[in-house]
């Protein structure tokens, strides 16, 4: 059996979009799955996988030997961390497969792909800001910015005036850790290093009529953030990630003898925001939802292609149901998946069963068996085939099929 996992987004994706990918199963022989589906995964500082959310491709079932293609796609919520290089902050897609183990039944066999992915923001659904301008006064120190809201490379003029210092530094801090609570370790996660502020740019003088310093914002400054991500899924239920930055310029002012020895020393926060989008992005960013997207169970379903399946018969044996599907197309099919469920009070599904075929000719009968012990009033045929045509077909069990 051989998997392969490949990204329809050329390794990147925006928050808010949906990473599409393409999977392909080889199947050597007839054989049995447990389950099969996509994972975005994290590793935190433990380095335990960290699921972020998932996407079943194949329930329980059994497949035909052959081929058979996928794609599917996962929405990237809004409220995931982006990628983090420098913090190991990154993204994984795996495709998982698992199948009964063929000499241990108590344990199952898993198979797995994994590539890489990037997960970025979008420029334009970040948060204007709107500048203001910054004015305090601290043991006669008396200081002036223009605005407290800055881009990396831009230049930061700091105005200031005191009669009682004989010099005055200030340095740009930042900040910058990752944000992890768990079962495990609580809040104090002891993988977690603490890291104390970067001094990313530093000014001094004791020119005291000199009136204004001037520091730079590195051009590699990351804005200013909080990212914090919580799952929703119950397993994962009590865990934190995030990230965080943070910027500040930091005074310290040296006093005249005449004035004492106590070093004045305070910090002022700012904000650093992401540079504009450059035209290259542009394209990226403003088109990035128009990509396409791997269909979901209900898209590309034309009435031309209802016509390709037909639900001929429908025989029940107590706890057993034999149906009967015909391809009506004038074409052989390739890598046909039928799951199989049942409809219970017209509102709950009882549990699938999945086949697999690997080719379906024209006019041919298929016989697919679903056993439920459950009351059901109508049965659910959900069918897909490598050309990613989905249709799904709702039969009530009292319908006359001929």
């Amino acid at each position: 059996m051989k998997l392969n996992l490949s990204d329809l987004n050329n390794g990147m994706v925006y928050l808010g979009d949906k990473l599409n990918v393409r999977t392909t199963y080889n199947f050597d022989e007839d054989s049995s799955i447990l389950w099969s589906g996509i994972r975005l995964l994290t590793h935190p500082p433990c380095l335990k996988e960290l699921q972020i959310t998932k996407e079943e491709i194949f329930s329980k079932g059994r497949f035909e030997k052959g081929e058979y293609v996928r794609e599917k796609s996962i929405l990237i919520k809004n409220n995931v961390i982006p990628t983090i290089k420098n913090r190991n902050l990154e993204y994984e897609i795996k495709l998982i497969l698992r199948k009964p183990h063929p000499h241990n039944p108590n344990d199952d066999l898993v198979i797995n792909k994994t590539q890489k992915i990037e997960i970025k923001a979008k420029n334009s659904s970040i948060q204007v800001l709107k500048p203001n301008p910054l004015a305090l006064s601290i043991s006669g120190l008396n200081i002036n910015l223009s605005k407290d809201v800055y881009r990396p490379g831009e230049t930061i003029k700091i105005n200031f005036s005191c009669d009682e210092l004989k010099q005055i530094e200030i340095r740009l801090l930042q900040e910058a850790n990752v944000i992890c609570y768990c079962e495990a370790y609580g809040q104090t996660c002891s993988k977690v290093e603490e890291l104390p502020p970067t001094i990313a740019g530093d000014a001094k003088t004791s020119d005291m009529t000199k009136k204004f310093l001037l520091l730079k914002v590195p051009e590699i400054a990351q804005p200013s953030h909080n990212y914090l991500w919580e799952p929703h899924e119950k397993e994962y239920w009590g865990m934190k990630y995030g990230s965080y930055v943070k910027w500040s310029l930091m005074f310290i002012g040296k006093p005249k003898p005449e004035f004492g020895k106590e070093t004045i020393n305070f910090n002022v926060p700012i904000t650093i925001i992401a540079k504009p989008v450059g035209e290259d992005e542009i394209g990226v960013d403003l088109f990035s939802k128009g990509a396409a997207g791997a269909p979901t169970i209900f898209d590309g379903v034309t009435s031309k292609f209802q016509k390709v399946y037909k639900i001929v018969s429908i025989d029940s044996d107590i706890e057993k149901y034999n149906i009967k599907i015909k391809n009506t197309s004038k074409e052989a099919l390739h890598g046909v998946s039928v799951n199989v469920s049942g409809l219970q009070e017209g509102l709950f599904e009882t549990a699938p069963t999945l086949t697999g075929f690997n080719r379906w000719e024209a006019g041919e009968e298929k016989e697919i068996v679903y056993n439920s012990k459950q009351n059901i009033t109508a049965l659910i045929c959900v069918i897909e085939d490598n050309s990613q045509r989905i249709i799904r077909i709702q039969t009530p069990l009292a319908s006359d099929f001929f």
